[in-house]
């Protein structure tokens, strides 16, 4: 196996990546509407040779989490082929957005994945002169939708990837699967691929997300370290309307039942077993000034150190909801609608990501961790499913510059990370099909 002759294969695409890249970026979709996402990685693919699956082959529909209704679905697939999906593609996945495509050397050896995010986040990008994408004509054209964490680029580097090892893999051994998954945002997709079977022979796992630096780039850690256990959850407060004047007696304030209840879930946020964290996103209620609300929902999220900690937030969150509510004589509904738990990479994967990416000449240096501390992927469920059957794996940061913060509106990165990320998924593979881990 001629490893430089391979990376040389990344060479051939610099302006192919930041086109695709910037297509993604404009045409950006929220979590599991990721249609014309899907159907352009699928077209990619497939003109390639490279077999593909999708929709129930690669999701468990009991495992979706906040999946949209059907009236939602439509309207993103009408909107997608409008904006360039292959209408084909669309009917292929069905109502499931995300796709794996498997490359097969016909050689023993291991089964490695390589996993993508692709969805957007749910935040409207900035729109003057001062901001890149939209000075050079690629921000997004979806109102409230956009790509504010990077996906756009992690899809890009795993495709090329999958390209260039279907290219090549006359020279490699064992299987190759590429994994394109939806709802990463809110932590709703990967349990449900996690659970469809794809991972059931998968040997080793990894993933890349580009992070924010403000020294050199591109730099490699072979892992980021420190994300949180996290549950996301809405709350759906029911009171009681009535006259704000005339008879308030007679009302019951979902609004005013919501308020108590976000006050009191605050005060437990410290635990001296590690950090936690609360979040309140969204909150909306009311139909007037003069009319007592009868209803009021909003979108929550606790995260801690442990699994532990963080349960411990979100029960004590549920309870001042109930408490709330008995004082204000309201009803509630709770719904659980993403998740993600704490599970750490692999120590000797990590160590042999260091000597793999040796050869990758676009790296300006390597560490061994990155401390992600406070955030949260749900690709540990991914992890977690390979090593519960023996397997390893790990989830890289790369870093790059970003003119703003990870889902801010004024997110962009410096596209030199799309081929160095591209190279170290195939240094990574080339490395595991010729040293057991």
């Amino acid at each position: 196996m001629n490893i430089e002759k391979i990376l040389a294969e990344a060479d051939k695409y610099d302006e192919l990546y930041v086109n695709i890249r910037r297509d993604f970026h404009k045409y950006a979709e929220l979590s599991w509407l990721e249609f014309r996402t899907t159907s352009k990685i699928m077209e990619f693919l497939m003109e390639r040779g490279i077999p593909v699956y999708c929709g129930t082959d690669v999701i468990n529909p009991e495992y979706v989490w906040s999946f949209p209704t059907k009236e939602v679905l439509e309207f993103h697939k009408k909107r997608a082929i409008e904006q360039g999906a292959n209408p084909v593609m669309i009917e292929k996945m069905g109502d499931y957005t995300g796709c794996m495509a498997v490359i097969e050397t016909g050689k023993p050896g291991p089964v490695i994945a390589i996993r993508a995010d692709i969805d957007c986040n749910d935040i409207g990008e900035a729109q003057d002169e001062d901001h890149r994408p939209y000075r050079e004509g690629f921000a997004s054209v979806n109102p409230k939708f956009m790509h504010a964490c990077g996906h756009d680029g992690h899809a890009v580097m795993a495709m090329f990837a999958a390209a260039i090892l279907n290219d090549v893999k006359e020279e490699l051994c064992g299987t190759i699967k590429v994994i394109f998954q939806p709802g990463e945002e809110g932590d709703k997709g990967a349990k449900s691929m996690a659970e469809s079977g794809i991972l059931d022979d998968v040997d080793y796992i990894m993933a890349i997300h580009i992070q924010r630096t403000n020294g050199e780039y591109p730099v490699l850690a072979s892992c980021q370290k420190g994300h949180l256990s996290t549950t996301k959850f809405d709350v759906r407060i029911h009171g009681k309307a009535s006259h704000s004047g005339a008879y308030p007696e007679e009302g019951k304030n979902a609004i005013m039942a919501a308020v108590m209840a976000i006050g009191g879930m605050n005060g437990f946020l410290q635990d001296g077993r590690g950090m936690a964290r609360l979040n309140i996103g969204t909150i909306e209620g009311g139909t007037g000034r003069n009319v007592i609300p009868e209803s009021c929902y909003f979108k929550a999220e606790t995260r801690g150190a442990t699994t532990e900690v963080e349960q411990r937030v979100y029960n004590r969150a549920i309870a001042c909801v109930k408490a709330a509510c008995e004082a204000y004589e309201c009803s509630y509904e709770t719904e659980i609608v993403g998740a993600a738990s704490v599970v750490d990479s692999d120590e000797d994967f990590k160590a042999a990501i260091m000597e793999a990416v040796k050869v990758v000449p676009e790296l300006k240096g390597t560490v061994l961790n990155y401390p992600a501390t406070g955030a949260t992927d749900d690709f540990n469920y991914l992890l977690e499913k390979v090593q519960q059957h023996g397997g390893k794996g790990s989830y890289m940061a790369l870093y790059s510059s970003q003119p703003g913060a990870n889902h801010n509106n004024r997110y962009d990165f410096d596209e030199c990370c799309l081929k160095a990320g591209v190279k170290v998924f195939l240094a990574n593979t080339c490395y595991l099909m010729e040293h057991e881990v």
